[in-house]
This record gives structure tokens, C-alpha cells and sequence, in this order.
């Protein structure tokens, strides 16, 4: 009864959030008039909301880049300052590493909406309004719980992998790349995960930095759909689904090299 149980309870949570994601999938395939009918499945399935909304709607596939663009180089720059970072507080000692740490984690504590005025000054002196260089700080402010995260990994390691690799003759630069960074694969893959979904779905930075439709991300250009009298769903929906494939593609295949690192990540004799 307990196991029962146990399996009930999971099968309600899993329902609960994988029936949004079919809702939206169902509702993509009705037509415009029927998005909101009784019943889930579509009747007549129809593919004219993505006709619509790839061919009648210009900068579609324009704003799909843009956010491609922004996520891959957000991810990257994210993912490299994270792991140089944290291996420098993990592993190099230096005079202050304590206070750099404290101040770091002091400065998780403030909420990013405090910072946008003063990003936002700060761009406008560099000329990065309105450009793609200014989406990238805003996307890339969590790097400190990157390093963090890296940080407390790399504490967990033996440090004889270091010692070993000196005695062969690797210098800093060449034990992080070559040592450091595969037995990072966990901590990178939870990384590169999550900081692409935040990437990704960001909103609120890029409608603060963009004025230019062509320079919109697809969060902010699904809201075109969104009338003052009336409200596309259908295309909303249908929209909504070139939002949400990347992110469950990044997930899948990161998932696996995530797994693949905790199997090997330890020492072997």
C-alpha cells in the first residue's frame, strides 16, 4: 500500500506538470476559432499556426537567432568564468582568497532587480542600449553562484590529482584543462542546464536594453500576439513551442553526459 501510494503521488505531481506542455502542443494544432473548445484533442488538426507565424510573421525566425545567439554565448562566457573562477578559490592559494569569497557570497544575496538601474547606466555610457553586447552582462549576472557551485566541486577532489600532474609536468594552465575541466563534467552539465533555461526564458533584461523589434528575443516577440482587444492564442501556443523544444533538447543531452560524469567522475587505482 505504501509503494502504491508512494507511485500515486508521483504519477499526480507528473501529471500536473506535464499537462500544461500537452495543452500547449494540442492547442497549437486547432484552428484560431476552435483554440478554447471542449476537448482536448484538436478537431480538425491543422498546421496553420505555424504557417502563420513562420511565414506571416516576418521577424519570427529572426527573434528564434537572436535567442539562440544570446543563450550559446551567454552559456559559454558563464560556464568559462565559472570553472577559471572557482578553480582559482578552490585551488590557488592567494593572499585574500577568504575575503574574495565572503564578498562573492555577499553579493548573491541581492536580488538582480536592484541592479538594473545601475546596468542600465552603465550601458547607456557604453553605447550597448539597444545591441547585443547589452543583453549579454544582464544574462551572464549569475556568474557568481557559478563559481560558487565550481568552487565547492573542485574542493571535493583529491588534491594528490594535482600533485600527480605536477610531477608529470603540467603547469597551472595546462592541469585545468586538461585535469580539471573533464573531472568538472557534472558541475558543468548542471551549468550549462540551467543557465541556458534562464537564458533562454530571460524577459524582463532584454525589454529593459531593446527598442528594435529586429533585435527582439522570442519571449519578448510572442507578446506581438497579444492584442489589447483580442489574444492569439492559437499562434501563442504554436509559438510557444520553438520556446520550449531547445530548452527539453539541452536538458536531454546534457542529462546524460550529467549522469555519465557522477559515474566517472572518481578515482580509480
Amino acid at each position: 500500500m505504501r509503494k502504491a501510494l508512494f507511485y500515486a503521488v508521483l504519477a499526480g505531481f507528473t501529471f500536473f506538470s506535464v499537462f500544461p506542455f500537452i495543452f500547449s502542443i494540442l492547442t497549437s494544432f486547432k484552428q484560431a476559432d476552435k483554440a478554447f473548445d471542449p476537448g482536448l484533442l484538436p478537431n480538425p488538426w491543422t498546421l496553420e499556426n505555424y504557417w502563420a507565424i513562420i511565414h506571416g510573421t516576418p521577424l519570427f525566425m529572426t527573434w528564434v537567432i537572436n535567442s539562440l545567439l544570446i543563450a550559446v554565448i551567454s552559456v559559454g562566457i558563464l560556464v568559462l568564468l565559472s570553472l577559471m573562477g572557482g578553480y582559482a578559490l578552490a585551488r590557488i592559494p592567494f593572499m585574500g582568497r577568504e575575503a574574495v569569497f565572503t564578498i562573492m557570497l555577499a553579493s548573491m544575496m541581492i536580488p538582480g532587480q536592484v541592479l538594473w538601474i545601475p546596468n542600465y547606466a552603465t550601458l547607456t555610457h557604453l553605447g550597448w542600449v539597444n545591441t547585443y553586447w547589452g543583453l549579454i552582462p544582464g544574462l551572464i549576472g549569475t556568474v557568481t553562484s557559478g563559481i560558487f557551485l565550481v568552487s565547492q566541486f573542485l574542493k571535493s577532489l583529491p588534491k594528490e590529482i594535482e600533485e600527480a600532474a605536477t610531477l608529470d609536468g603540467l603547469n597551472r594552465y595546462s592541469m585545468f584543462w586538461v585535469m580539471i575541466l573533464p573531472l568538472a563534467g557534472p558541475v558543468v552539465a548542471s551549468m550549462t542546464i540551467t543557465s541556458f533555461m534562464a537564458s533562454w526564458n530571460q524577459f524582463a533584461w532584454p525589454v529593459i536594453v531593446l527598442n528594435s523589434p529586429e533585435l527582439f528575443t522570442l519571449p519578448i516577440g510572442l507578446n506581438f500576439f497579444k492584442g489589447l482587444f483580442i489574444t492569439r492564442w492559437s499562434l501563442i501556443m504554436a509559438g510557444s513551442m520553438f520556446n520550449t523544444i531547445p530548452v527539453l533538447l539541452v536538458f536531454v543531452l546534457f542529462q546524460r553526459y550529467f549522469i555519465k560524469g557522477v559515474a566517472t567522475a572518481g578515482m580509480k587505482d
